[in-house]
């Protein structure tokens, strides 16, 4: 059975935590590389925030992420945050966004999730006819019976925080001050490695699988054939990497704050196992592909493959994500596919304008609306592109910090590590140019990228006219935004 109205269906393929050099450079990852060849390139794409919340809420609400106020506030803060976020929202409760727009032009919007930050939990599936959060239970697999668990504590536990870390803190005071950083480090390394353990850190899938087996059922039982969103979320490329032994202690902050550094050795285990995930997923999109063609998705399509963010592994000496908006977090991949008939149009480009993935939020709605036939070389790129990091996302321990720091010179320096990351960052690219805008907290940083990629030769003081006009440009946008 198909469609017989010629509205396209539009899906977007979203691998979480996918740099866009990992992804152009390697030609293991043979689905990436022939969606590369034959649609729309844009090789310069940058994720509009730091994390997962933060970019998928400026993309699905057209808005900058400073002007979000749910995702832009201060999370490293008294009882801020609440462990997984099952208890906050990251949009109001009545936003209007891409999916409840494209439901006005008869669109069925259909999310498959496997992060806990974009779920029917936190708003960002605000508009979604239907959602699954398979986040949950893939993420808890390894582990049998202990999905409900988290669940229950994932939501009890933002009200007993405090009494815990208090707790905590009293049992502290009993250890005698020269055992204490020991035994706080040590903590934190189980934590995490327990935490590493039942996200399944040795495993390649993280649920990219799951997405296929629901996909499919959802399209051989479900499929009312009305016009199809389906926005797809995979995690694989996240943080928990498969490394061979002695694994690396996977706690960033650590590394960030001196404690302990990881070698360039245990920086590069970290990058390979990076790696094989990505391998991995690029098979599991291929697969995803191959059931949605099954099915008659992409009969009349145009299918997207992009990021929110990218992800460090010692670059300008930080790790992961939700810091600072250099290039390792800020570019990332951007692909657009058309089919017709059931067949891939050719498009073959390569567009080197800087672009926001943000600005699919139009082109998407041109298409819904039958003001253009496809996405290619069409997606807006604006004068101005920014990328936003307002603020730390990792804010659930401050508390105790704050309660420990005083007696553990290690809290101590992962506090401050914290509160040095916490301090809002913008990127703003005009052209080849690219500003760091540090709102007077530390000296901005100018490069141009054309001659200067990995972001060594700060121009700030050769280029003072640049940067102001750099910084009009990203002043007028937040205004009309």
């Amino acid at each position: 059975m198909r469609r017989t109205d010629d509205k396209k269906n539009i899906i977007i393929l979203m691998l979480d935590t996918a740099r866009a050099d990992d992804v152009y450079d390697d030609h293991a990852l043979h689905t990436l590389n022939y969606l590369t060849r034959n649609g729309t390139n844009y090789v310069h794409a940058i994720s509009p925030g730091a994390w997962t919340a933060t970019s998928h809420a400026s993309l699905f609400t057209n808005n900058l992420v400073s002007n979000i106020r749910q995702v832009s506030k201060n999370f490293f803060g008294r009882n801020s945050i609440d462990l997984w976020f099952a208890n906050i929202k990251f949009l109001n409760d009545n936003q209007e966004t891409l999916a409840s727009k494209l439901s006005r032009h008869g669109y069925y919007s259909t999310l498959f999730s496997n992060n806990p930050f974009l779920t029917s939990f936190t708003n960002l599936a605000l508009g979604f006819n239907k959602v699954y959060d398979l986040w949950l239970y893939t993420n808890t697999k390894y582990v049998s019976g202990f999905a409900e668990k988290l669940l229950f504590l994932a939501k009890k536990a933002p009200e007993n925080k405090e009494k815990i870390y208090k707790l905590v803190n009293a049992i502290s005071r009993l250890i005698p001050s020269r055992l204490l950083d020991r035994a706080y480090i040590n903590s934190r390394k189980r934590l995490y490695e327990t935490v590493a353990k039942f996200d399944g850190s040795s495993k390649l899938d993280k649920g990219a699988s799951d997405i296929n087996r629901v996909l499919n059922r959802y399209l051989a039982e479900d499929y009312s054939y009305l016009p199809q969103f389906i926005f797809v979320n995979y995690m694989e490329p996240h943080e928990h990497y498969p490394v061979r032994s002695p694994i690396p202690t996977p706690d960033k902050w650590l590394h960030l704050s001196g404690v302990s550094r990881l070698s360039e050795s245990d920086l590069e285990k970290l990058h390979d196992g990076y790696k094989r995930r990505l391998r991995y997923l690029d098979g599991a999109v291929g697969k995803t592909i191959a059931i949605m063609k099954k099915h008659g998705l992409l009969d009349n399509a145009v299918l997207v493959v992009t990021s929110d963010h990218g992800q460090f592994f010692g670059e300008h000496g930080m790790l992961y994500h939700s810091l600072f908006p250099y290039e390792e977090q800020t570019h990332v991949p951007l692909l657009a596919v058309n089919f017709e008939n059931g067949r891939l149009i050719k498009t073959k480009e390569v567009v080197d304008n800087t672009v926001n993935i943000t600005s699919l939020y139009d082109s998407v709605l041109g298409i819904a609306s039958g003001k253009d036939a496809m996405l290619n070389g069409n997606l807006k790129t604006p004068r101005h592109v920014f990328s936003e990091h307002t603020g730390l996302m990792d804010g659930s321990d401050e508390m105790l910090l704050k309660l420990l720091k005083s007696r553990s010179t290690y809290a101590s320096r992962i506090y401050a590590a914290k509160e040095n990351y916490n301090m809002p960052a913008t990127a703003i690219y005009h052209n080849n140019l690219k500003m760091i805008h540090y709102f007077g907290r530390k000296q901005d940083e100018l490069y141009d990228l054309a001659e200067d990629k990995r972001e060594e030769e700060n121009l700030i003081q050769s280029s003072r006219f640049e940067a102001h006009a750099m910084l009009n440009g990203y002043a007028a946008v937040k205004k009309n935004n």
